[in-house]
């Protein structure tokens, strides 16, 4: 004999927020630590007079920290006039 079930097949709100919610809330993290990343490097290069986009070219070929660390060892930062 076969019956319904109503509970089966059905799944709880928790579930979904953890399948769903969570993921997208760490994506976005990631993204956002990213962007403040090559935003360092950007003002970093900015701040010692050099042109971003070969930095953040760079920072993609290599390493964003690697230009972090290349921008703060061998470039002094220009004072503004």
């Amino acid at each position: 004999m076969i019956t319904h079930n109503p509970g089966v097949g059905k799944r709880s709100n928790s579930l979904l927020i953890t399948e769903i919610g969570l993921p997208i809330v760490v994506l976005v993290f990631f993204v956002w630590v990213v962007w403040l990343v090559f935003s360092l490097v950007g003002d970093m290069a900015r701040a010692r007079g050099h042109n971003p986009w070969p930095w953040w070219l760079l920072s993609i070929a290599w390493s964003p920290f690697a230009s972090i660390v290349i921008l703060w060892l061998f470039f002094s930062v220009e004072e503004s006039k």
